[in-house]
């Protein structure tokens, strides 16, 4: 049971804007700190899957967007010392102070890399810094000062998720944690709580798609009906939206990403507030969600071709709202295997403001697939993707994002080089 808490723990983290923006952030920050004199240039190589992720998000605090000015201010403004919060305060008049500084910013792809890898270099007229990222968005692997490596983190990753044999548990070894675990264990997933519906509340106002107010909208004009999947989309939209255009408001991330850990939490608390649970059944739901999140991310990958947020976030949010419903593991396994006979094709195509489509979604799916699940509406076996059992499906989605998407992935980063 320690070892499931110790999981929750280790992948759940505030972020400031998507991650991806502050991890580039963050590695051009360690790195001009060690760059001596007056900044000249600033270069970044990263895997595919982050350049993708950053290539169209908003910088928090700014009308901002990508790689290059993220980059750009992580040197010139970042405090590396604060992970990926290290863009916090950063401004509109930031962008035009570093703009005018005439700092060369190259941000170029890394093809020999799959998974999270930034090598950020800022030279400076008496010497130059290097500082490596890998494993996890915020996880500081080296620090070069010129050629002199001067710091060289020899633990892999700081997370749990490194060593973590996944393959040894079944989906009702979750359920079965989250019916016993003490209430005082899991008292850390409030903050998750409290930190989205924060967010959420602030997109409501209006910000990149406007999503979450215009189902407002015509929800008060009588188009929409006001019912429990509609709260839940409203309510995980709006933080969506907050989050991807970068209102300077951090997200409670999972997995290295505050989109899923927006949609793992926020439709299980609002189907849970809106049927009159208790917090703590809430809490135990959200924890039920973060570790199938957590689980199905092992297999797909941190950054994956297929869209993590709806597959991954939304089978949590999906098991999370059976648990709510009084359903047993058999049922949560059941509405994860129904996302992935819905939802499987959905791509990742970078981080936007329009992956608050994507979750308006998946917020649709996660409810239809736990009221299929919670009337014993089993799927058939084969089926596609489907698997004998939950674990097998969630191994094929691995495969299919691993194996059978690398191409597609190829395929938009290229669009994005050419544009």
């Amino acid at each position: 049971m320690k070892e499931l808490t110790a999981l929750l723990q280790s992948e759940i983290r505030p972020a400031l804007g998507v991650t991806e923006v502050g991890a580039i952030a963050l590695a051009a920050a360690r790195a001009a700190a060690e760059a001596k004199g007056k900044l000249q240039s600033i270069r970044v190589k990263m895997n595919g899957g982050m350049y993708k992720n950053a290539f169209s998000c908003a910088i928090p605090g700014t009308e901002e967007t990508g790689c290059l000015l993220s980059a750009l201010l992580g040197a010139v403004c970042g405090d590396w010392k604060k992970g990926l919060l290290c863009l916090e305060g950063v401004t509109q008049a930031d962008v035009e102070k570093v703009q005018s500084m005439g700092i060369a910013v190259i941000c170029s792809v890394a093809q020999e890399h799959d998974e999270i890898y930034i090598l950020a270099e800022a030279e400076g007229t008496e010497g130059k810094g290097r500082a490596l990222i890998t494993d996890t968005h915020s996880h500081i692997a080296q620090v070069w000062q010129d050629d002199t490596e001067i710091f060289h983190d020899t633990a892999s990753a700081q997370t749990e998720s490194a060593t973590t044999d996944f393959d040894k548990f079944q989906i009702s070894d979750f359920v079965e944690y989250v019916q016993n675990v003490d209430l005082e264990e899991i008292a850390f997933l409030q903050d998750m709580i409290d930190m989205n519906v924060a967010l959420a509340e602030a997109g409501k106002q209006g910000v990149g798609l406007s999503l979450g107010k215009t189902l407002l909208h015509f929800q008060q004009t009588g188009m929409l009906y006001d019912d429990t999947i509609l709260q839940a989309q409203l309510l995980t939209t709006a933080a969506m939206d907050a989050r991807l255009a970068g209102l300077p408001l951090p997200a409670m991330s999972i997995v290295g990403s505050g989109s899923h850990g927006i949609l793992c939490s926020l439709p299980v608390v609002s189907f849970g507030r809106s049927r009159q649970k208790s917090e703590g059944d809430i809490l135990r739901a959200v924890a039920l969600s973060g570790l199938v999140t957590i689980y199905s991310k092992h297999y797909t990958g941190r950054l994956s071709s297929l869209c993590g947020c709806v597959l991954g976030g939304g089978s949590g949010a999906a098991a999370g709202i059976v648990y709510l419903m009084g359903g047993d593991s058999a049922a949560v396994s059941t509405a994860i295997d129904a996302m992935a006979a819905n939802l499987t094709g959905m791509i990742c195509d970078g981080g936007s403001v329009g992956c608050a489509l994507k979750a308006y979604s998946g917020v649709q799916a996660a409810f239809l697939s736990a009221m299929l699940a919670c009337t014993h509406t089993a799927f058939p076996h084969p089926l596609g993707v489907v698997g004998r059992n939950a674990e097998q499906t969630t191994y094929h989605l691995g495969r299919v994002s691993q194996e059978g998407m690398s191409q597609m992935d190829k395929t938009i980063l290229s669009i994005m080089e050419q544009k």
